[in-house]
């Protein structure tokens, strides 16, 4: 009988003995939470991950910026040629002799165009992140300053079709994307970056005299001036995320105050260049310090 108990102790010891050794395989959660890495590895080769730092002083001496964005970088409506940029400039240069800039702004691009080139040019965003790498290789202090999305909107109600609420989450999570991207390849390069927040186009004069968006229906003329609220946000959260600053457009009366635009009701004039540049200075004085 003791036999038989013994064969039997023996047999269950046998039956209990994995459970009693840890596993070396890795578990089903492990192998999950490793999974989206090897998914998004696409995404990561064209959006190499950035090591953020908060906005931080430049080294000191002489600055090189670079400008993108559309009509409002290039300078539309300023007679005097210089824009924002120009005007810009000379503020730094007043604290930072030698300091340089190259504007990439022109007029009628949209960020999909600033990212992949239009017009038979090449991408803003492109030779924005050369000259910037270049910079950085001299132990120059480098500057991104970013102001696009006006022409994202208009041209998806002027140009889009009939835009329902699918519509406008669709163009907002393709407007994300793009601010991600340029944003991280900026900051990749080891510069700071300034993002400027869009003011409500449907408030222009141009657009209220019906002279501009001529093919925007009332209903979709209020679906672009809630839908800025959404890309503001989206560009709030992008700088934060990349460790960007705001200069902000929205709440200000430069694009409604006829002392401050061009004629055609829908650029700034001289005096309104003169705000613009003021603001962006502003944004930027923290660290040039």
């Amino acid at each position: 009988m003791k036999k038989y108990i013994l064969l039997f102790a023996l047999f269950l010891s046998a039956c209990n003995l994995p459970g009693s050794t840890p596993s070396t395989e890795p578990s089903n959660e492990e192998t999950i939470s490793k999974a989206p890495q090897t998914e998004d590895a696409s995404q990561a080769d064209s959006n190499p991950p950035v090591n953020i730092q908060p906005a931080a002083p430049l080294p000191a001496g002489p600055v090189h910026m670079v400008a993108l964005g559309d009509s409002l970088t290039q300078g539309d409506g300023d007679d005097s040629g210089r824009g924002y940029p120009g005007r810009l400039l000379e503020m730094v240069n007043a604290i930072r002799p030698d300091s340089t800039l190259s504007n990439f702004g022109q007029s009628g691009w949209n960020s999909d165009a600033l990212i992949n080139g239009d017009q038979g040019l090449e991408s803003q965003l492109t030779r924005a992140v050369g000259e910037l790498q270049d910079a950085t290789s001299q132990g120059k202090a480098v500057l991104a300053l970013v102001w696009i999305g006006s022409n994202d909107l208009w041209y998806l109600y002027e140009y889009g079709g009939d835009i329902d609420d699918a519509g406008d989450a669709a163009d907002a999570q393709h407007f994300e994307a793009n601010i991600d991207a340029i944003l991280s390849q900026l900051r990749g390069t080891g510069a700071q970056v300034v993002i400027a927040l869009l003011d409500d186009q449907s408030k222009r004069p141009v657009a209220l005299k019906g002279e501009a968006f001529t093919a925007i229906t009332s209903d979709e003329m209020n679906r672009m001036s809630a839908h800025v609220d959404v890309y503001n946000q989206i560009i709030r959260d992008k700088a934060v995320q990349y460790g960007a600053l705001i200069v902000d457009f929205y709440s200000t009366d430069i694009f409604t105050n006829p002392a401050t635009l061009y004629d055609d009701g829908n650029h700034p004039n001289q005096a309104g260049y003169d705000i613009i540049a003021q603001k962006w200075f502003d944004a930027i004085s923290p660290i040039l310090q």
